[in-house]
């Protein structure tokens, strides 16, 4: 075997979570590694949406551009649908139960201002076997000849002060590397089980099949949705019968690529009966001569999963590792990616010797609470689908009630239009799955890389609708726009994405400024400083493009922020400084010697 070969962090797994930290890393000048075992990037589209805080993310560290210019433009996925069939001739064929806009809708909802308003950048929608290509390009770029397909880890061993890591390449050759931190991005497959980590909740909830294939539906299909839901009275509930999507890469009605979801019960012994899938697929669209190619089909048990521990030593979980849901409200990839970065920025203090290890005990601390709300989330929104099917008057396996169900639903009296305002109304509870944008917002930390001011959070929406923007600390820093040097900005820019701190006050808040550069030189961190005024001042400040940010600001006059590099708020000072600024250099004095009550052997 080789000689040992040394670097700061080893990354296990080369998904979307694994591709995304090695980004980050590099951008924070971290040497490391990142180990696949697969041959390429995935070959089914999983994960297709990219929520707001996703893209907000991606947008700060450069890797935006492409995955907006290959995505579903807006108005090709600002709808969602609930139909009974594509094709076929009875009366309760081809019938719209119900379509709701999602995410926002399109740019002339009202709703839409709402989302523009809080984030620089709006959802995204791109599958994931077009989206990890797009981040490998970036982690290569990054991180030339370290990003390495074809390699599985075979074992590690912690022994406390350093992390030896077995590795076998595509020829069987062996090689050993040692790394101070060690991150499993493997989806759970072997780092966790190693550690003996437990997935905690409930498992095999049904089996999910998805089928994706080519075919030319553009005679049937709504240029405008997301994704269309089938249940017709010969295929019987939500999950019994399927889910429509369509992946591009032409998109709208000409998508040329699809992709079909629907469960089986787990002893359902016809569940692996490949040749019985696509005559399903037809019967369910009522298209019996549909042409159908098929290029993938992948089984997957639901479940909602949450790791007992995200690490061990110096061993951390991230992404599926840690925790896995239904897909309902596409919070998977989207939590990984805030996972990422999450510890990304923590690891680079630590082994660039700016903070003690402490600090990464607050990744578990932030971050599985997190996991924890969006596993139950997304279980909740797939439940829902209940409710649907108990409107619409479905129950699994009749058929015959369930076919009369559908025609009372659709017959042209009294009775069925009150049946159908009633569905519709249902229907639209499902906007937890599909607007939940206080979910994807305004999540924020009790406990973790913060100090906290004494006030309270604002009160959540229960439905996960409305997110208020507050700059309260442990909370999402806000977006407004802004100017600064004549550019029109996001105040997440002037965080950057190169790992600093940022001091944000207005003119009267000079002495946090001078604080701030001196603790920068005390404790050899980068702290930018953003000071905000009005039009005209004499030396450069950030100027309040359209006034949104002294709605969102929540400070007073001379008031100042603390934002970590994730744009969260590590503090807050609602008021000018009474002791010239001397409080923030106590602030960062606490953070930057931060310890938790849990200890840890780093």
């Amino acid at each position: 075997m080789a000689n040992i070969v040394n670097v700061p962090v080893i990354i296990i797994g080369g998904g979307g979570c694994g591709l995304t930290m090695s980004c980050f890393l590099s951008d924070f000048g971290i040497e490391h590694f990142l180990f696949e075992r697969h041959q390429g990037t995935s070959l089914l589209p999983k994960a297709h949406y990219l929520n707001q805080r996703t893209m907000e993310i991606l947008r700060q560290h450069h890797m935006a551009d492409e995955i907006i210019i290959q995505g579903a433009p807006l108005e090709n996925f600002c709808q969602v649908a609930w139909a009974t069939s594509l094709g076929g001739s009875e009366p309760s064929d081809r019938q719209l139960i119900h379509k709701r806009a999602c995410f926002g809708g399109d740019d002339g909802s009202p709703k839409a201002q709402m989302y523009k308003r809080d984030a620089p950048l709006r959802s995204a929608n791109l599958p994931l076997l077009r989206l990890e290509p797009i981040l490998r390009a970036l982690a290569e770029e990054r991180n030339p000849g370290r990003i390495l397909f074809s390699h599985n880890v075979s074992d590690f061993i912690d022994d406390s002060h350093s992390v030896l890591v077995t590795v076998q390449d595509s020829n069987g050759i062996q090689g050993q590397y040692r790394c101070q931190y060690l991150i499993g991005a493997d989806g759970g497959r072997f780092v966790g089980p190693k550690l003996g980590v437990q997935m905690e909740g409930p498992k095999d909830i049904t089996d999910m099949v998805s089928i994706y294939f080519k075919a030319d539906l553009s005679e049937y299909w709504d240029d405008r949705y997301f994704a269309c839901h089938f249940i017709n009275g010969s295929c019987a509930t939500v999950f019994e019968s399927g889910a429509l999507v369509p992946l591009g890469p032409i998109w709208g009605r000409h998508s040329g690529e699809w992709v079909i979801h629907f469960g089986f019960d787990l002893d359902d012994g016809s569940r692996f009966d490949e040749d019985k899938l696509i005559p399903r697929v037809r019967t369910l669209l009522k298209l019996p001569n549909l042409d159908i190619e098929v290029l993938r089909t992948s089984h997957w048990i639901l479940e909602r999963v949450l790791a007992n521990k995200y690490s061990e030593g110096r061993v951390f979980l991230a992404g599926d590792a840690a925790h896995r849901r239904p897909p309902t409200t596409g919070l998977g990839l989207n939590t990984s990616i805030e996972d990422s970065l999450n510890l990304a920025w923590k690891l680079a203090l630590v082994l660039k010797k700016k903070i003690g290890p402490e600090i990464l005990d607050t990744y578990e601390y932030e971050r599985r609470p997190i996991g924890r709300r969006n596993c139950d989330w997304g279980l909740f929104a797939f439940k829902n689908s209940n409710v649907i099917n108990a409107a619409i008057g479905l129950v699994p396996g009749q058929e015959e009630a369930n076919k009369s169900s559908f025609t009372q639903l659709f017959e042209d009296s009294e009775i069925g239009r009150s049946r159908r305002a009633q569905v519709a109304l249902i229907v639209d509870s499902q906007c937890i799955e599909f607007s939940a944008h206080d979910i994807e917002l305004g999540f924020h930390y009790n406990e973790g890389f913060h100090i906290p001011d004494g006030t309270d959070a604002p009160d959540s929406d229960p439905f996960g609708q409305v997110y208020v923007p507050t700059t309260r600390p442990g909370h999402r820093l806000p977006h407004a726009w802004v100017e600064r040097n004549n550019f029109i900005i996001s105040t997440h820019d002037l965080v950057g994405s190169d790992g600093a701190f940022l001091v944000i006050t207005d003119l009267y808040g000079s002495h946090w400024v001078s604080t701030a550069q001196q603790c920068a030189s005390i404790y050899n961190i980068k702290i930018t400083t953003a000071q905000f005024g009005p039009r005209g001042t004499n030396f450069i400040s950030v100027i309040d493009h359209d006034e949104q940010w002294e709605k969102v600001k929540g400070l007073k006059r001379g008031g100042a922020l603390l934002v970590r590099p994730d744009n969260f708020v590590a503090w807050r000072s609602r008021y000018a400084s009474k002791k010239k600024g001397s409080e923030l250099a106590i602030v960062i004095s606490s953070l930057m010697h931060k310890r938790n009550a849990a200890t840890s052997n780093r």
